[in-house]
């Protein structure tokens, strides 16, 4: 079980050790977008490579963040199955590690996972980002977006807004705020506030999602699929042989502060939460 977890894992570096190469050696046309630093410290053919075999966390990094970065490359016949192949690289490692964790107690695991993460430093060391130990399972297992046809247009923007919305009953939210610890004070004045209502009241757990890039496609008027949307952690590679990347917009490379949009005037969740604690927020009447 520990072979094939390191097995699965020694593959899947030396796929996109092959894919760096080939990104650096025949050079498709892509477009990255860069910062002003970034600018000044690499390109945007190297900015790609060193995302794509990024699979380590940095230094502070929180464990629930991902580095990400929205772009378009052009990908002929090898680099598309190739690409193909990395990303089923990638859910045999996803099975292997699901397996690892299944089977190991939680030492186990976790020693092993700090080994994996000690593997294969001459690749570490080549990316610009630096203080690189330990693996991160979330940029491992997450696929490199194909496409299996050329659109004509990309449309470009930020969705900032996001939330997830999870329907909690009374009797759950009571059930959470007592795992939290029923004799901190501020928990107690929570629990004295859910008492108050009904039993069969919904509530809504609310969850506010990472800002991400939207990709808007427009496709050929001919073709079986005319639009589709999709959201990208990773710079899009688009099937063709051309030099010439499709029509699309530029935007920041960061997310804008704050709304992009006015707020709805129909919402039907409270805007301040009933249970702080639990992010939880009463329906409105």
């Amino acid at each position: 079980m520990i072979s094939d977890l390191t097995t699965e894992f020694d593959q899947l570096v030396k796929r996109l050790e092959k894919l760096r190469t080939v990104l650096l050696q025949e050079q498709p046309a892509l477009w990255i977008p860069l910062n002003t630093i970034e600018q000044q410290a690499t390109t945007q053919r190297q900015f790609l490579a060193d995302l794509i075999c990024d699979l380590w966390y940095r230094d502070g990094q929180d464990g629930r963040e991902t580095r990400s970065r929205h772009g378009l490359v052009m990908a002929n016949a090898d680099l598309c199955e190739h690409i193909k192949d990395i990303n089923q690289q990638k859910d045999r490692f996803r099975q292997a590690v699901q397996q690892a964790r299944a089977e190991l107690i939680t030492d186990d695991w976790q020693q092993h996972y700090t080994q994996l993460g000690q593997r294969h430093a001459s690749l570490r060391e080549s990316l610009t980002f630096a203080g690189l130990k330990r693996v991160h399972l979330k940029q491992c297992f997450r696929h490199i977006p194909l496409l299996e046809l050329c659109p004509k247009k990309v449309g470009f923007s930020w969705y900032v807004n996001g939330r997830s919305i999870k329907k909690i009953s009374v009797a759950q939210a009571q059930e959470m705020l007592l795992e939290l610890g029923e004799e901190k004070s501020h928990i107690q004045v929570q629990l004295k506030k859910l008492a108050h209502l009904s039993e069969h009241l919904q509530l809504a757990q609310i969850q506010t999602l990472a800002p991400v890039v939207r990709a808007n496609l427009v496709f050929d008027p001919a073709s079986a699929i005319k639009r589709k949307a999709m959201n990208l952690a990773l710079p899009l590679f688009i099937p063709g042989e051309s030099a010439q990347l499709p029509v699309f917009n530029e935007i920041s490379s960061e997310p804008p502060v704050g709304r992009t949009r006015q707020q709805r005037g129909d919402q039907k969740i409270s805007a301040e939460p009933f249970l702080p604690s639990l992010r939880i927020h009463t329906y409105r009447a």
